[in-house]
């Protein structure tokens, strides 16, 4: 089920339950008032029959002469009034009250609490036929008389014909004898008026549903309908289209979530971008490892042939053709051994601890004098009472790949100078040489694998082109960065910039 069918469904069914539950609370209400209203109604009439009824005792005792009527006296009078004795029958005290017809023709039953016997009763309505009713019969007159002649009982009671009848009760004296009186009152016409309006309201109900479902389907569709668009960009953009971006419509949540889809498309774009360049570098980088191990490879491969082939080797040709194949062989070892380096860096877990600076330094140059020895470069080091948080290897390493293509760079008898200092905070080393330096473009590629500015030079040199890549990654290991400042003809400088977080 889709979302917009699940939000009108939800929707239609929390109105329609509200309005019937609020429709049926009045209804309900409504109707309580009316019972309570016929309750008071009937409880005035009980109150002027019971009195009608003494004071008729009272006429017929005074009339007759009487001190006190016997019980079948007052049972005869009792019965006569309930049986709506004629009028010239009714005594004149029932006759003098305006509503005394009423009274007298009222459904009504009397009992002797003393005997728990019935004096006299009306047809009721039917009500003797109900179990029910002559179960609450027994129920009074067990109750206590105190209580019941303070208080009127009421209960309604539904017929054996369909009526509803509401039944009034307490406790009267008559000629000094507690007599239980009970009326019964109809209210047919309020249970009717309930009905009615029922029937009414669940009419009114499947018209309104059927209102509000057309409102409410026409406003969920609209309100919802950003969401189809965005639903819409969605797929363009999974499908590759990264360029597209979702113009900001509608409600605030719905420009939120096209701002946010906004920034996924942009991020993903940037990652497909990335993921593009280093597919792109690594197809280069594999296309040049496969290069610079063909060239030596080559060359061991022709010159063993010629040793092979060849029946007479002077001596001058075998040192010629030995000395390439040990050369290539050297520039091999050293390419595979970078490349390990390259790939291992990263993989393996550093072990960092505080290492002073100027005497990393000056281990360094002692690791490096036979090649500066070798081609009369002098190095200049001056460095700043430093210490830093770094793999002191890994870090000779760096400082070593450096110094020994600053080396390369320079001609005979040049000197190279290596400067560590505390500068905004962070700990710089410089290495700077005078010598070939480099044009503005190679300076942006030269930390590439495989990168020489000048191949012809570097591989004589026994340079592979990973140095500097191999840097990079150390450096990235120590939270350092690598800056190059050259000028073609001039030099070059080196700057590795090391956090200050890192130092100590």
């Amino acid at each position: 089920m889709k979302l917009w069918q699940k939000i009108f469904l939800s929707s239609l069914f929390l109105i329609i339950a509200a309005v019937n539950i609020i429709s049926i609370t009045l209804l309900s209400n409504n109707h309580k008032l009316l019972i309570e209203r016929e309750k008071e109604h009937a409880i005035s009439e009980y109150e002027y029959f019971t009195l009608t009824l003494s004071n008729t005792v009272i006429y017929e005792r005074m009339t007759s002469n009487k001190l006190m009527l016997s019980d079948t006296e007052i049972a005869a009078v009792i019965d006569r009034i309930l049986k709506r004795g004629s009028e010239n029958t009714m005594s004149p005290t029932v006759n003098a009250y305006t509503p005394a017809g009423r009274a007298a023709g009222a459904e009504a039953a009397v009992y002797s609490l003393a005997s728990k016997q019935l004096i006299s009763s009306s047809e009721m309505s039917g009500l003797y036929e109900l179990d029910d009713f002559n179960s609450y019969i027994s129920y009074l007159l067990g109750l206590d008389v105190s209580y019941q002649r303070e208080n009127y009982l009421t209960r309604t009671f539904t017929s054996a014909d369909g009526r509803h009848l509401l039944a009034v009760s307490s406790v009267i004296s008559v000629e000094g004898k507690d007599c239980l009186v009970i009326s019964a009152a109809d209210v047919t016409d309020i249970y009717a008026l309930r009905d009615r309006q029922t029937r009414f309201v669940r009419h009114v109900s499947i018209i309104s549903a059927a209102l509000i479902s057309l409102l409410l389907l026409a406003t969920t569709i609209i309100l919802l309908r950003p969401l189809s668009r965005l639903n819409t960009y969605t797929k363009a953009i999974a499908e590759g289209n990264y360029k597209l971006r979702i113009r900001k419509k509608g409600s605030q949540e719905f420009r939120e979530l096209a701002g946010n889809m906004n920034i996924m498309a942009e991020s993903v774009q940037q990652n497909a971008a990335r993921l593009e360049k280093v597919a792109e570098d690594r197809q280069i980088f594999i296309a040049n490892l496969a290069h610079e191990m063909k060239t030596p490879l080559t060359s061991i491969l022709g010159f063993a042939d010629l040793l092979r082939i060849k029946k007479t080797v002077s001596d001058r040709e075998r040192a010629e053709y030995a000395g390439t194949i040990v050369e290539e062989t050297k520039r091999l070892r050293s390419l595979s051994g970078k490349l390990m380096e390259l790939i291992s860096i990263g993989c393996t877990e550093t072990e960092k601890k505080p290492v002073s600076l100027p005497e990393m330094i000056r281990e360094t140059e002692t690791a490096l004098s036979p090649i500066l020895a070798k081609t009369s470069v002098s190095l200049n080091c001056m460095s700043e009472d430093i210490t830093i948080s770094a793999d002191e290897e890994l870090f000779k390493s760096l400082l070593y790949n450096i110094i020994e293509n600053a080396v390369k760079a320079s001609g005979n008898g040049q000197q190279i100078d290596l400067v560590a200092a505390m500068y905004g905070g962070n700990a710089v080393i410089s290495v700077t040489d005078h010598g070939i330096g480099m044009s503005e473009e190679d300076a942006e590629k030269v930390f590439a694998p495989f990168y020489m500015v000048d191949k012809s030079r570097s591989r004589k040199a026994g340079g592979a082109g990973l140095g500097l890549a191999l840097c990079v990654r150390i450096a990235e290991l120590h939270n350092a960065k690598l800056s190059i400042d050259s000028r073609l003809g001039e030099g070059t400088t080196v700057y590795i910039t090391i956090n200050g977080e890192e130092c100590l």
